[in-house]
């Protein structure tokens, strides 16, 4: 009667029993984690744990300074029904697209991570594959918590992990030396692969088969730790999603450096820059909040604080590493993009036709050619390749985004895939062109940056399966209210995770080929350049946008120091591959 009562007055608490799911209590070396388990609609059980801290708060001396293996917490029992704050940020990105307005539970001990642990019922002595979620947001926006990994976890028959870390100039502030060096956000990662590693199969999980996927920032993030010594087997698997390691916002390249942005936000928070040691010192007695919401000077091509090349985590700029070889070869790779991902980046004050007249393009095209050394030959190719219509202004603003979208993401992912596939790193590359008949953008935009998160998440099946505690908080309602959901959305979202558990349950081994959901195989991305079309149904092509590849290898991607050649495409050729 006493255990009852102490039950039921913790499910008070708590808010999370109810006719949708009761407490759990899962043992680890280190303690206890009591989260809850639910009832899926397919009569399976899935236990979800929420905000278990795997680092040591970066507070104090540790602000600016490497993560902290997670002390033992015994003899106390961590309650894991609630999700643990987002790292700081300026919150109107987190209000925006994901908790609404009200939201404001951000903290500097933000290092948590969240488990979503579905019943094997195919085979109950075997561990299920594993999921690692790095979430995107430009090094500076987000949390792992955005993202609700029920849908996935569920039907994809994998564990979910998401994932905190360090951002903006918290998570990649570096001074160029000893005293701070600066990728502590990629550090943060790191430290949560190895808490999965040691822990997850306490969960269920096999910690012999991780896939570790992401978005944007998340998806340059994962394919670095391809790249890093320091994350060599602690995943099997990777899938960059618009967004890869070389991209051009992915790190900072020659001959910029994140210490002259680390110079920068000092002096605008009155802070000495005589050494590194009084500049550090000092940051550490600002607040988190006045520091990630100040934001210097920096390059134009990349977030004021990313990723940096640091003798350690990164030994040098990804493209070289990949030209010598220098990555973790015995990993698999699923990589893509949308069409239009920089559609949301571009003005959209458009003249009374609604679109950008010839003068309007040239000077939007020379302003963006400005990034390079040799601005005014990466003007005359780019104009070249990317021709503006004389009469057609709304196709000026589609030619301009193309542009953008080709030169930030999807070239960076086809050269990526290619690349691999020619070290002998099996790699599959994708394209979303899928956008919704309920979709609310402006069609001018197209299918824009993160449009195939819904999908992956199973946003247009949320309300199919039971969610325990506050839905307010634990599921995102702003993803559900984002559109009206259709049966061919839930079909495609059916796809998604398909494709997405079906590679991470990919045995080690060296398959070339994967089996969509219409029993086509998809093979690597090697000579002869298939890819896998993901819209209304699934296709498989080849040959993406082959006609400007040649234009981007002539700019020497990723070098600041373009030397573009002089030579243009015939005018009859297209103007978009």
């Amino acid at each position: 009667m006493v255990l009852y009562t102490v039950l039921y007055t913790v499910c008070l608490l708590t808010a999370i029993c109810s006719s949708r799911g009761s407490l759990v209590t899962t043992d680890l070396p280190d303690g206890q984690l009591q989260g809850y388990r639910l009832h899926t609609s397919s009569g399976n059980s899935l236990d979800i744990y929420l905000g278990v801290p795997f680092a040591e708060p970066p507070v104090g001396p540790l602000r600016f300074a490497p993560p902290l293996e997670k002390r033992s917490w015994r003899p106390r029992v961590i309650n894991a029904t609630s999700y643990g704050p987002a790292c700081p940020q300026p919150l109107h990105f987190l209000q925006q697209y994901s908790f609404g307005k009200s939201f404001s539970n951000v903290d500097e001990d933000c290092l948590y991570l969240n488990i979503y642990a579905p019943e094997n019922t195919i085979d109950p002595q075997q561990s299920l594959p594993v999921m690692v979620w790095i979430h995107g947001g430009s090094f500076r926006y987000g949390s792992g918590s955005e993202y609700d990994g029920r849908i996935l976890a569920s039907r994809g028959g994998v564990i979910v992990v998401t994932v905190n870390y360090r951002l903006g100039a918290l998570g990649f502030l570096s001074t160029d030396d000893t005293v701070t060096s600066g990728n502590q956000g990629l550090l943060d990662q790191l430290m949560a692969l190895k808490w999965v590693n040691r822990n997850i199969q306490y969960f269920g999980g096999d910690p012999s088969q991780v896939t570790l996927f992401g978005q944007s920032a998340g998806g340059a993030s994962v394919s670095l730790h391809m790249l890093s010594p320091l994350s060599t087997g602690l995943f099997q698997a990777v899938i960059p999603q618009s967004g890869c390691a070389l991209s051009p916002f992915s790190v900072y390249r020659p001959p910029h450096s994140v210490h002259t942005t680390t110079r920068n936000l000092a002096v605008m928070l009155n802070c000495s820059v005589q050494s590194s040691r009084e500049l550090v010192d000092c940051l550490r007695q600002r607040s988190a909040t006045d520091i990630v919401v100040t934001y210097p000077e920096h390059p134009n091509m990349i977030a004021a604080f990313a990723p940096r090349v640091d003798g350690y985590f990164l030994h040098d700029v990804p493209e070289n590493l990949i030209l010598r070889g220098e990555y973790n070869h015995e990993v698999r790779v699923m990589t893509g993009y949308v069409p239009n991902e920089s559609a949301d980046e571009i003005p959209d004050t458009f003249n009374a036709n609604g679109g950008y007249d010839v003068s309007e393009y040239k000077s939007l095209v020379a302003s963006w050619s400005s990034r390079y050394l040799h601005s005014h030959l990466v003007e005359s190719a780019v104009t070249c390749y990317y021709r503006p219509s004389e009469t057609d202004d709304q196709e000026n603003v589609q030619t301009f985004m193309q542009l953008k979208s080709d030169y930030g993401y999807i070239i960076p992912h086809v050269q990526l895939a290619s690349s691999l596939n020619l070290n002998g790193t099996n790699t599959w590359l994708y394209d979303f062109n899928y956008r919704s008949r309920n979709y609310p953008e402006p069609p001018w935009m197209g299918i824009i940056h993160a449009s195939e998160l819904y999908y992956l998440f199973g946003t247009p099946l949320f309300y199919s399966e039971p969610c325990a505690g506050d839905p307010s908080i634990t599921c995102p309602q702003i993803w559900t209210s984002y559109q009206q959901w259709d049966k061919l959305d839930t079909e495609i979202s059916k796809h998604m995770i398909q494709l997405w558990s079906s590679f991470a349950k990919i045995k080690i081994g060296k398959n070339s080929s994967m089996n969509i959901p219409n029993g086509d195989a998809w093979n690597v991305f090697d000579s002869s350049r298939q890819y896998l079309g993901i819209g209304d149904s699934l296709e498989l092509r080849t040959n993406p946008r082959h006609q400007v590849l040649t234009l981007w290898d002539n700019f020497e991607y990723q070098s600041y120091y373009a030397n573009p050649s002089n030579r243009c495409r015939k005018p009859s050729d297209p103007v978009l591959g």
